[in-house]
């Protein structure tokens, strides 16, 4: 494996995951002999000043930051065109990742993240500086359950910036607030706001607003209110959820102001009610907003004094309370006495009975419909008398869009017209396909694997360096999923060959090519061999052409010989190897070139053998493109 070393310093490991302008590798500063995390800026953002400013902005600000809830920034460098940041290298894993482990977090373990997460963000508001991007993807548990924040990656100093930039979208769409889905400055009210959708997606398993498209889930974020909590978790208290409905207002100035504020108050509604905690039942209808909450508004923790006078105070009223009640006691029943007295006799009615009759629903077996794809399986239901009730879980054995369980189970009894439960293999979690062009496929592919995707390796003819990676499938910036099969396209070197697989009139056909370098210099030499296959008994003699071509599109050098083993001797399906030459004259300027085949019968240049399919490589008026080389003084 190809070690990368910055600055003589920091040892690039592997690739742990990538961001909107870098990626992230997991590395060893060789000095101080600790492990680190180390942010590359990607290369098409090196050369932009305005993206390479703020990532140096990023850098400083964050540098700044001195707590143990946000990942501590060591050092920010520059390795020729390679702008890095050096980090505190976290052992653990992201909220994210945690959350789909687990389904959901209890309360105790929503609350214990999101407190840390208040701190450590609150500590930052303190020093003037507004995350904008604050998701899952962007908390790293470690295994003793510490929170840290990182990736303050599109971060601004309120004192640096001024707030001036309101024309841009900061954060991620499942995550920001209203104020940043219309392009208004963010304020850390803004922060709290994602907080609070990171605290929803803890207790539910899922963000509360969820479209295909950017847009219409900047308009649910301004738009609509949240799915009730209990609807989804029936063990959130409803005081919690009323806390995190008022983190959610619309309004920023409706929400808490800062997350340190927002911390003190999920630690009093902790340390209030340990009852809050356990699972009460909350009717679907029932909306926390009209209970009255506790009193969490409060920025200043009360004194111990004032803690105990409140408590006396209580005590007192509630015995005043009871004494009252217990008065009215005798009235309440005197009252009742008069009321409920007949002034005369009444007759006795008697009536039969009301009866309902309902008829009793007809119960019919449930068809199996696990290992189905869900199109048919939904068909399959319905067609049966059944609704479908869809859920999606990630499963990386078996295939996208399957059905993995239902319930009731296959043949039970259930009635016509009710809902059967099924569990569909959807994509894994949510990832962006990070730049590894120009890495060695060592070091980007146990990353990528890291990351539950499945890593496709394509060896190719190339002068780069052995085991380079050369292009990448899909792009870089793509969104994609774990278990997504990802391309990379490998150098093999010069000995590998060009694989090309033509066939020519179905006669023979062209499997590859190789040559052993790709830059000449004019007056030199081009060496290619060619390894041609018949497909059946060849009983005319062909001549093989090789031409070279000029950027201008002219022939400026040929070759036209019979293979060395004529072709009229070669056996069906034994592949022949065929050297040629062609020299360069010494006159042509510098450029990129076609190196050009074909075959034609004996003495009939005009009449070349047909291609009926290029393969891997195209073909115009029957001559194949081989490669193209570059030819420089």
């Amino acid at each position: 494996m190809e070690t990368v070393l910055l600055n003589n310093r920091y040892r690039l490991v592997e690739l742990v995951g990538s961001g909107g302008m870098a990626v992230v590798y997991k590395g060893v500063d060789t000095l101080l002999q600790r492990r680190v995390a180390v942010k590359v800026l990607r290369e098409a953002f090196a050369s932009d000043p305005a993206f390479l400013t703020r990532f140096q902005r990023e850098a400083r600000a964050a540098a700044n930051l001195d707590h143990p809830n946000i990942v501590t920034v060591y050092d920010v460098g520059q390795d020729g065109d390679r702008h890095y940041i050096v980090m505190e290298y976290v052992d653990g894993q992201d909220l994210k990742t945690l959350i789909r482990q687990k389904g959901h977090l209890s309360v105790d373990e929503t609350l214990d993240i999101a407190i840390q997460v208040c701190a450590g963000v609150g500590h930052a508001h303190k020093a003037s500086i507004i995350h904008c991007d604050i998701k899952p993807q962007n908390v790293l548990v470690t295994r003793d359950g510490r929170a840290k924040v990182t990736d303050f990656g599109i971060a601004r100093a309120l004192s640096e910036s001024g707030l001036t930039e309101s024309e841009t979208v900061w954060g991620s769409p499942l995550y920001f607030s209203p104020e940043q889905a219309l392009g208004e400055p963010p304020s850390p009210a803004s922060d709290v706001y994602s907080i609070g959708i990171m605290m929803y997606e803890m207790l539910a398993g899922a963000p509360p607003f969820q479209a295909e498209k950017p847009a219409a889930l900047a308009l649910m974020h301004m738009r609509e209110e949240p799915p009730p909590l209990a609807a989804r978790n029936p063990q959130v208290p409803p005081q919690l959820e009323w806390i995190i409905r008022k983190v959610l207002a619309k309004e920023p100035a409706a929400r808490y102001r800062t997350a340190s504020q927002l911390a003190h108050v999920l630690e009093e509604y902790r340390e209030r009610g340990e009852q809050m905690t356990g699972w009460q039942p909350v009717a679907p209808g029932r909306l926390p907003p009209t209970l009255p909450p506790v009193d969490y508004t409060a920025e200043a923790e009360p004194s111990p004094a004032s803690r105990a006078a409140s408590d006396r105070l209580t005590w007192v009223l509630a015995v005043i309370a009871f004494v009252a009640v217990v008065g009215l006691i005798p009235l309440w029943w005197g009252v009742y006495q008069v009321y409920s007295s007949p002034l005369y006799p009444l007759p006795t009615v008697t009536s039969p009975p009301l009866v309902t009759l309902t008829s009793a629903a007809q119960s019919v077996p449930v068809p199996h419909v696990v290992g189905m794809p869900v199109d048919e399986a939904q068909r399959r239901l319905r067609e049966e008398g059944f609704s479908v009730l869809l859920e999606e879980r990630y499963d990386p054995d078996a295939d996208r869009g399957i059905v993995l369980e239902q319930s009731p189970a296959p043949d039970a009894l259930a009635p016509l017209g009710s809902a059967v439960s099924i569990v569909v293999n959807g994509p894994g979690r949510e990832l962006t396909m990070p730049g590894v062009v120009g890495y060695p496929v060592e070091l980007v592919q146990e990353g990528l694997e890291s990351d539950g995707l499945q890593v496709s390796v394509d060896k190719v003819w190339s002068t780069e360096p052995e085991g380079m990676v050369i292009a990448q499938e899909p792009e870089r910036g793509t969104t994609i999923h774990t278990g997504d099969t990802v391309t990379l396209t490998v150098s093999g070197g010069v000995d590998i060959p060009i694989s090309l697989a033509v066939n020519l009139a179905d006669l023979v056909m062209l499997e590859s090519a190789e040559l052993r370098q790709e830059t000449f210099q004019p007056g030199g030499m081009v060496a290619v061999a060619l390894r041609w296959r018949a497909l059946r008994a060849i009983d005319t003699r062909y001549v093989v052409f090789v031409h070279l071509i000029g950027p201008n599109g002219r022939l400026v050098a040929q070759q036209d010989v019979e293979p060395i083993i004529p072709t009229t001797t070669w056996a069906p399906g034994v592949e022949v190897v065929d050297p040629h030459q062609i020299a360069i004259p010494a006159d042509q300027p510098p450029g990129r070139y076609q190196l050009r085949t074909g075959m034609y019968p004996q003495g009939q240049p005009s009449a070349r053998l047909s291609v009926k399919d290029a393969g891997f490589t195209t073909a115009e008026l029957d001559s194949i493109l081989v490669t193209e080389i570059e030819i420089r003084p």
